[in-house]
């Protein structure tokens, strides 16, 4: 058994060459899950190291940084937009083959590199002249960051496996635990990735302890369904996963924060594991979680490649580092946390660790053994919930790390490979489990394991009004309380606090179009910046530059509009890319979409980048603002966009948009049951006459089986 479940934490993902391009893919059943996935894996990892190999750097030259620490600087200008994608990684050793260098510091808004090659020290030292006055070492020429030399390098980047081989062991464990003892009986582990209703009816959902009468909620404006979540899950274990779906702004977040704090009232005994797909989500946890629980309550787990910079000081004091940099504390230091906090990936950490409930379970199982042969005794899991956050923004086989460390001993969800794209490594676990008959027929169950959150509380329901038509099947219900309202001028529809600023400005180009930034359309959000703040006292409560957000895709964009609104004394307005706002919400939002001429968008879609064709991160986008949404674009491009071109229908439709006239054919889609309730005074009798058909063609296709 022990080497049975040592097997399945090797990694095997590297062992082979990838699987042919012409393969048919395996099925995803629990008898082929390792295969489906560790095959995706497979070609994921070879797409992109193929991608890497296209990026060669020609005859660059390198620059001293710190001479003693074989430290060294070098100009990748794509880095600007993560293109390459480049990870810092340490205690890598190069292999003396050609130079080997180990990427240090990423230095994006200056499009370079720090790397550390004591080779290429050693190599300069032989074949360089010493510079006329400088040091000699040991018989040995010293350079300084002063010095040029005339050393030239062709560059290429191979790709770090790091995240694919913590995907590969916990499929493998998954994988291990569907297949044991022939699949029968059901499992945990079946229960969890592949649950049906029987699973339920055999095994209903039981209370582990005495339920306290009383409620206690830390957060006392939720709603009847997120109580409900937090009460389901606390009070009670329950055989197959339980699922909250809900949009942006309808306190998915705040529901996990509050199912935390339930557990711990309601189990005493339990400890928690918490993640989410990326590092900015799963800090917003751990700040929240941060207000309610102590330092020997709580940690926040990084990856020891995480630079300081990027954890903020009242998160920085829930982790462990050491050695200057961030780790991982002993373990019988680290159970003793409630509360472990970290990336899904990054719950790899814990497996390597051996941090796990099925390897913690055998090391208790053999000591028992070993004392009292005779005695029979439950294991009892150390971990004893996960709750993933964000959990539709990450693969299958990312959500299996952290599902891997708290499956418990049994003795006896940004993708570069079109393939994988075209099969399943894009779709959640969350969306398929959903999908399964459990989830969609549960009005026949005796236990529902899911919540659906449509009551959002972020936005003025004005701006709800487009995502909930073109994204959310025209669900969400606006129950913003305790916004305030921002005055200006300068809406063009004063009873919808939405507007769309026209822009016939070009974008230019940084190194060779790597990345982007429009003039032209800095200037128009400065300008709107100074428009809101000279009318801010009229906003209730009034504004204030740090309530405004300022979004754009290229991060040239960003930094030219942070140095922009520092120029005129504006330092303090946010700016940041539209991945930097995932999960945050301001006052103001202010989009610049940079983009304006159609020869560059298919490049844009094969590097993941801009706003045109992207529908996720168009969702993000428009949804973060509480008051006033403005976008900022050239809507003439925009219009091709088959969403983009519904949002400037609303906002034709609504008199929203300020800029040159646009030829766009109002065809009455996407019209949201909020639009049809709340915008119908003033409209003249076409404009009432395609509301009633957008409304009457919403309720037909309501009524159609899907």
């Amino acid at each position: 058994m022990i080497n049975t479940l040592n097997d399945a934490y090797q990694p095997d993902l590297l062992s082979s060459a990838p699987p042919e391009p012409t393969l048919r893919l395996p099925g995803l059943t629990t008898e082929r899950y390792r295969e489906h996935w560790n095959t995706l894996l497979a070609w994921e990892l070879d797409q992109v190291a193929a991608d890497k190999e296209q990026i060669v750097l020609w005859k660059m030259g390198a620059r001293v940084v710190d001479w003693k620490q074989s430290h060294f600087s070098l100009v990748v200008a794509g880095i600007r937009e993560n293109h390459p994608y480049l990870e810092v990684l340490v205690e890598k050793r190069g292999t003396g083959l050609a130079f080997e260098g180990r990427v240090l510091t990423l230095r994006k808004r200056e499009g370079f590199i720090h790397f550390f090659c004591p080779d290429l020290k050693r190599h300069m030292q032989m074949y360089l002249a010493p510079v006329f006055g400088r040091a000699i070492e040991n018989g040995l020429p010293v350079f300084t960051p002063e010095d040029s030399f005339s050393l030239f390098f062709n560059v290429s980047f191979t790709p770090s496996a790091r995240a694919a081989i913590r995907m590969n062991v916990a499929t493998n464990i998954m994988a291990e635990a569907l297949n044991a003892n022939n699949n029968k009986p059901r499992s945990v582990s079946h229960r969890w990735l592949f649950p049906e209703v029987e699973d339920i009816v055999m095994l209903p959902p039981w209370a582990p302890t005495t339920l306290p009468l009383e409620e206690v909620w830390i957060d006392n404006g939720l709603n009847t369904e997120q109580r409900l979540a937090a009460k389901l899950v606390s009070s009670y274990q329950s055989p197959v996963p339980f699922l909250i779906r809900g949009p942006p702004g309808t306190g998915k977040t705040r529901t996990v924060v509050e199912i935390v704090y339930q557990i711990l009232r309601v189990q005493p005994d339990a400890h928690v594991l918490v993640c989410a797909p990326s590092n900015p989500a799963t800090d917003t946890l751990a700040e929240r979680l941060g207000k309610v629980l102590k330092p020997s309550e709580l940690f926040r787990l990084n990856d020891q490649n995480r630079t300081f910079a990027e954890v903020s000081d009242s998160i920085r004091q829930f982790c462990y580092i050491e050695n200057d940099k961030f780790s991982i504390p002993p373990l019988k230091n680290l159970m003793r946390y409630k509360v472990v906090v970290t990336s899904c990936l990054d719950a790899g950490i814990l497996t390597g660790a051996r941090c796990t409930n099925n390897m913690l379970g055998m090391l208790e199982h053999s000591v028992v053994n070993a004392l009292h042969p005779t005695c029979v005794s439950s294991i009892k899991p150390h971990w004893s919930h996960l709750l993933i956050d964000e959990a539709a923004q990450g693969s299958e086989p990312e959500l299996l790390v952290p599902i891997s460390v708290v499956l418990p001993f049994s003795v006896g969800p940004i993708i570069f490979s079109d393939r994988c794209r075209s099969n399943d490594l894009d779709i959640s676990l969350l969306e398929r489990l959903f999908e399964r008959p459990l989830y969609t027929n549960a009005q026949s169950s005796i236990y529902k394991p899911f919540v659906n959150l449509v009551k959002n509380y972020r936005s003025h329901p004005a701006i709800l009004m487009p995502p909930s038509a073109l994204f959310y099947n025209d669900t969400l219900e606006p129950c913003a309380r305790g916004n305030g309202d921002v005055v200006w001028s300068g809406l063009p529809n004063a009873k919808i606090p939405l507007t769309f600023i026209g822009s016939t400005s070009l974008e230019e180009c940084i190194d060779e179009r790597e990345t982007w930034y429009n003039a032209g359309e800095i200037d128009l959000v400065v300008s709107t910046i100074k428009s809101l703040l000279a009318e801010g006292a009229r906003s209730v409560p009034p504004l204030a530059p740090k309530q405004i957000g300022v979004m754009a895709p290229w991060r040239e964009q960003v930094w030219k509009l942070r140095e922009r609104l520092r120029e005129e004394q504006l330092g303090r307005v946010d700016v940041g890319s539209v991945e930097d706002y995932q999960g945050r919400e301001m006052r103001v939002i202010i989009i610049s979409c940079v983009r304006a001429r159609a020869r560059f968008i298919e490049e844009d879609g094969e590097k993941g980048l801009g706003l045109i064709n992207e529908r996720k991160r168009m969702n993000v986008s428009i949804t973060r603002a509480k008051e006033l949404l403005v976008v900022i674009g050239n809507a003439e491009l925009m219009g091709q966009d088959p969403y983009w071109i519904h949002f400037l229908q609303f906002a034709l439709r609504n008199k929203l948009y300020v800029g040159p006239d646009l030829n766009i054919e109002m065809d009455g889609n996407y019209i949201s049951r909020l639009e049809s309730q709340m915008v119908t005074e003033g409209l003249n009798d076409e404009e009432q006459g395609i509301l009633a058909a957008g409304g009457l063609a919403r309720e037909v296709l309501r009524e159609v089986p899907v």
